[in-house]
């Protein structure tokens, strides 16, 4: 099953999901003739007043999206396009980039995500990328898990082409499902550092860190934890056991007195 959110099998079946903690909806579309000073192809992600918000420049276009909690949203507007053209009025960083700009495409909603289905597979079926469980649109991991995942169920099902019995077929797609959940509740752990402030708060107290007197040592230690960072985000090591533990560690004693809470996205 690819069907993506639609997740047709799950449907049919009557499969129930582990649903996280964000209850939001996302709208988003593209504009041209917007003003952008940064680097080509970085992308620009924006604690709002409420909710957050993605700036990604494409060619000749940018595709801007808001993601805000439902009640939030409704005082927005009635409609997606309101919410959004709203929300961009309302918001200096999104004024600056798009206030002027015209928007080329119609405002599209996504809303049912951040659940994962309980069972992957079954007798005659499996289920791949958003179809198996979509975490969020921060870090947009979609993509990246869905084909992993279609890679991770080549890799089981290759060995089993010629010749293959149901049990091995139940195990290989056991081993699979189990490696892609795994990395489905990796991806929930990171983003869950973004909502909750500690991501920003990390970010924080290492700039200050290496300000208050920067040496070799200091300014090693803060690009390593960059680094490993940036490896979880991109989705290269976002199941590093070592890159789990670093942010863990640092989640818990690396914040230096700032107050997450503060940084936290509503």
């Amino acid at each position: 099953d690819a069907t993506g959110r639609s997740r047709l099998v799950a449907r049919i079946l009557d499969i129930p999901t582990r649903i996280g903690p964000r209850n939001d909806v996302a709208h988003f579309a593209h504009y041209e003739g917007f003003r952008w000073e940064e680097a080509i192809g970085q992308v620009l992600i924006t604690r709002l007043r409420a909710g957050w918000s993605w700036c990604i420049p494409l060619r000749g276009r940018l595709s801007v999206g808001i993601v805000v909690g439902r009640t939030d949203a409704e005082r927005l507007g009635d409609t997606a396009a309101e919410r959004l053209t709203n929300a961009i009025a309302l918001e200096p960083p999104l004024t600056t980039l798009v206030g002027d700009a015209r928007r080329v495409t119609p405002v599209a909603t996504y809303s049912n995500y951040q659940l994962i289905s309980t069972r992957g597979y079954g007798p005659g079926w499996v289920m791949v990328g958003d179809a198996l469980g979509f975490v969020d649109p921060m870090l947009s991991p979609g993509v990246s898990l869905a084909l992993l995942s279609a890679e991770l169920l080549a890799e089981g099902l290759t060995p089993l082409i010629h010749g293959r019995s149901p049990v091995e077929l139940a195990s290989a797609m056991a081993r699979y499902t189990a490696a892609q959940m795994a990395n489905l509740d990796a991806w929930f752990n990171l983003v869950a550092y973004f909502y909750d402030g500690r991501m920003a708060a990390m970010q924080r107290a290492g700039r200050e860190w290496v300000e208050a007197g920067p040496n070799f040592l200091r300014v090693a230690a803060h690009d390593h934890i960059e680094r490993q960072v940036a490896l979880q985000a991109s989705g290269v090591k976002v199941a590093s056991r070592y890159g789990c533990g670093l942010l863990r560690l640092l989640g818990r004693y690396g914040l230096r007195g700032i107050d997450p809470a503060a940084l936290a996205i509503q």
